[in-house]
C-alpha cells in the first residue's frame, strides 16, 4: 500500500517543474524568499491560514522540538521554524517530495533549523520520547492503520507533549466521490469518522484538548479550488493534477456530508 501512495505523489519531474515555476513567477531560485513558495507548499485545506491556526492552537514556542509527519514540500515545517524559532524534523513517505523539500529549505537558508527525511508514519525513524510536538496535516486519509499511526505519534512524544492534527475525516454519508487530491480512487483513501478518531486518540494515550469542526468553512475554499486556476505558476497544480475536478469533488463531498474537517490538539498522557 505504501508503494501506491508514493506513486500517487511522485512524478519524477517535480524538481525541474518547481524551479521553472519559481523563475516564471519572477523569483531567483538562488536568492529565494521563503514566503514566495507559500501558494505551492501548503497543499491542505485553507493553505497557510490553517497552518497558522494549528500552530496557535498548539502554542508552538522556540523551545519545542517538532516532528512534522507527512511534511510534503516542507512548507509548514519551514514556516514553524522561521516564525517561532523551533527546530523541525519533517518525515514524508515520498522520496521525491523529501528531495525537493530539502533543496527548497537550503535555498531559503533554513537548513539549520529544518531537516527533511524519508520515512513511514507507522515506523518513524526516530527514538521514543524525542519531541515536544507531533504535527500532521492532511495525512491520515492515506493511512489505513490509524491505531498504528496515533500510537507511533504518541511514542515519539515526551511526557506532556502534544499532538497538533488537522485532517479530513469521514462524514455521515458514504462513499465519497473520486478523484480527490489524496487518491484517484478508493485504493489509497482511508477515512475515519470523528467518533472513531477521538476513540483511537484516547486508546493511543492522548487526551483531546482542542476539537474544532471546520467542515462548514471548507465549502467556500473547495469552491475556489474548483474554479478558474490561479495564474500564479507556484500553485497547487504543481503537486495535484486536475485540481479543478478534484476541487469540485471536494466541494460535493463536503456539501453532501461525505467528509468532515477537524482541527485537534491532544496532550500526551
Amino acid at each position: 500500500m505504501s508503494e501506491s501512495v508514493q506513486q500517487h505523489y511522485s512524478s519524477g519531474t517535480l524538481q525541474e517543474r518547481v524551479l521553472a515555476a519559481i523563475r516564471e513567477a519572477g523569483h531567483d531560485p538562488d536568492h529565494l524568499d521563503a514566503e514566495a513558495l507559500t501558494p505551492a507548499e501548503e497543499f491542505h485545506t485553507f493553505g497557510r491560514p490553517a497552518t497558522i491556526a494549528l500552530a496557535e492552537a498548539a502554542a508552538i514556542t522556540a523551545a519545542d522540538q517538532v516532528i512534522d509527519v507527512g511534511s510534503g514540500l516542507g512548507g509548514p515545517a519551514r514556516f514553524l521554524a522561521r516564525t517561532y524559532g523551533c527546530h523541525v524534523l519533517g518525515i514524508d513517505l515520498t522520496q521525491e517530495l523529501c528531495d525537493v523539500a530539502t533543496d527548497l529549505t537550503r535555498r531559503v537558508g533554513q537548513a539549520d533549523r529544518v531537516e527533511l527525511r524519508q520515512g513511514n508514519a507507522l515506523a518513524l525513524p526516530v527514538n521514543s520520547g524525542t519531541f515536544d510536538v507531533a504535527w500532521t496535516q492532511h495525512v491520515s486519509m492515506n493511512i489505513g492503520d490509524k491505531a498504528g499511526l496515533f500510537s507511533e505519534l504518541r511514542r515519539v512524544l515526551r511526557p506532556g507533549g502534544r499532538l497538533a492534527f488537522f485532517d479530513i475525516l469521514a462524514g455521515s454519508e458514504s462513499p465519497i466521490h473520486f478523484p480527490v487530491p489524496w487518491s484517484d480512487d478508493p485504493t489509497n483513501s482511508f477515512l475515519a469518522s470523528s467518533d472513531q478518531t477521538r476513540s483511537l486518540l484516547g486508546d493511543a494515550g492522548f487526551e483531546v484538548r482542542v476539537w474544532e469542526d471546520l467542515t462548514t468553512e471548507a465549502t467556500a475554499f473547495y469552491a475556489s479550488l474548483a474554479g478558474v486556476p490561479s495564474p500564479n505558476p507556484l500553485g497547487l497544480h504543481l503537486l495535484i493534477p486536475d485540481m479543478a475536478t478534484k476541487g469540485a469533488n471536494l466541494r460535493r463531498n463536503v456539501e453532501e456530508h461525505r467528509i468532515a474537517l477537524v482541527r485537534c490538539v491532544a496532550d500526551a498522557i
